[in-house]
């Protein structure tokens, strides 16, 4: 790899771990346990911050023709990034919400960097090289430093967390992980070697909801192996039953959820889950239009955050899930330029897939699947200094890229059409 393809890689693995770097930065387990950052952690998080977008506005600056071009077809992402700085005005911790929202938006600049300065094969490889280093870091982490590398919080103390801020993040990355793999499979005992460790630091993670979305990641992977291999209205038709049998999959999950959450090993509130959703709708509803600003309201014991916590009666960080967390900081505006993006995607890789071409977009396939997945309960895309905003960019503008390239293709097709029909024409007369 190139000095610069490692740089980005070292980034990514920031992103992977949201700035909670071991050792020097404090991470959630402090805030949970009331503990104090220390003076290296205090100074060493601050430090990586500045090194980290220090050298996305390096990376920046050397593709800033390119980057300033393309960033008028990100559309709706571009919009959500400026509403996200822009809710700095009606944000009720201003300070707070410009420190944040200038980073995120360098996060997202970062993420179509990657999209336009490299091809998407070698996009994977950075993605596979970062993974390793950090399914590795926390095995090394959980073993031989097991008060930081297992979670800290009670009755998951054997679970592994290693480099990640809990155990939760761990096994999110780690699926994360095997979908960069199966995106470019190529069977050979380096990348079985490397998946049997994500599998195994995923499944050390403890983390139910990974195991579930694992399993979901597999069954999509192998129905997209199956479909490029089915003539077009086979395939439609395939598609079509599935969307039929994943609605039937959501009722019955929605009918017989105590029996789903029973079988899963969590009580009917989804370990409090559901009793966070109830308290954080009334304050969605409070400002509905343009919510309450960038990782404005989770401030701990300062501002509405403190009434959902007594209410809960237990620490909350954020809304767990990523939908409700849109609204709840950019209210209905902030969601609607989500959905755009997200739908828009969709419909540009629909094309794709209807055609068969199913190894071109199967990574872009799997990121905005997994952030569909994975915010159902969680929180991924919103993520201050989080690694599925920069993925998300940087498949949306991978999907834009793809169908410039197609428009192209046809266009140099046509072009050449014309011209060989001229000379047909030409020479008979």
């Amino acid at each position: 790899m190139t000095a610069e393809e490692l740089c980005c890689s070292a980034i990514l693995a920031f992103f992977a771990v949201q700035g909670a770097v071991p050792f020097i930065a404090p991470n959630q387990a402090l805030e949970a346990t009331g503990a104090p950052a220390t003076g290296l952690m205090f100074y060493g998080g601050v430090g990586s911050q500045l090194l980290v977008y220090g050298a996305i506005a390096f990376l920046l600056l050397r593709q800033a023709g390119r980057v300033l071009r393309w960033l008028g077809a990100m559309q709706w992402a571009l919009a959500l990034a400026a509403l996200v700085v822009l809710s700095t005005v009606w944000s009720q911790f201003p300070l707070y919400t410009v420190r944040r929202s200038i980073p995120f938006a360098m996060a997202g600049m970062f993420g179509l960097y990657l999209a336009l300065r490299f091809p998407l094969q070698r996009q994977l490889a950075i993605l596979r090289v970062t993974m390793i280093a950090l399914a590795v870091g926390t095995v090394v982490m959980a073993l031989a430093f097991p008060r930081l590398g297992l979670d800290a919080s009670p009755g998951h103390h054997a679970d592994w967390q290693g480099v990640f801020t809990q155990k939760n993040a761990c096994g999110r990355v780690m699926v994360l992980a095997t979908a960069v793999l199966l995106a470019d499979w190529k069977t050979s005992w380096d990348r079985v070697a490397s998946a049997a460790l994500f599998l195994v630091v995923m499944f050390m993670s403890g983390s139910r909801s990974a195991w579930l979305v694992e399993g979901a990641l597999l069954v999509l992977w192998a129905a997209l192996s199956v479909a490029k291999r089915l003539d077009t209205r086979t395939r439609v038709i395939a598609a079509l039953g599935a969307a039929v049998a994943l609605s039937a999959t959501v009722c019955a999950g929605y009918f017989f959820f105590p029996v789903v959450a029973q079988w899963m090993g969590r009580d009917a509130t989804l370990s409090g889950r559901t009793l966070i959703w109830k308290q954080v709708w009334i304050f969605i509803l409070q400002r509905p239009l343009l919510g309450w600003g960038y990782d404005a309201f989770w401030r701990g014991t300062h501002g509405e955050a403190f009434q959902v916590m007594a209410t809960v009666r237990f620490m909350v960080f954020h809304a767990h899930n990523g939908f409700l967390e849109i609204l709840l900081e950019l209210g209905v505006a902030g969601l609607a330029l989500f959905a755009l993006s997200y739908t828009r995607a969709w419909r540009r890789l629909w094309l794709v897939l209807r055609a068969g071409e199913v190894d071109r977009v199967m990574w872009m396939v799997f990121v905005l699947a997994l952030i569909l997945l994975y915010d159902l309960d969680e929180n991924t895309l919103l993520i201050y200094n989080g690694l599925f905003w920069v993925l998300y960019v940087a498949a949306l503008a991978n999907v834009e890229f793809l169908a410039v390239e197609d428009a192209v293709g046809e266009a140099e097709m046509f072009v050449a059409e014309r011209s060989a029909y001229a000379a047909s024409a030409a020479l008979s007369q």
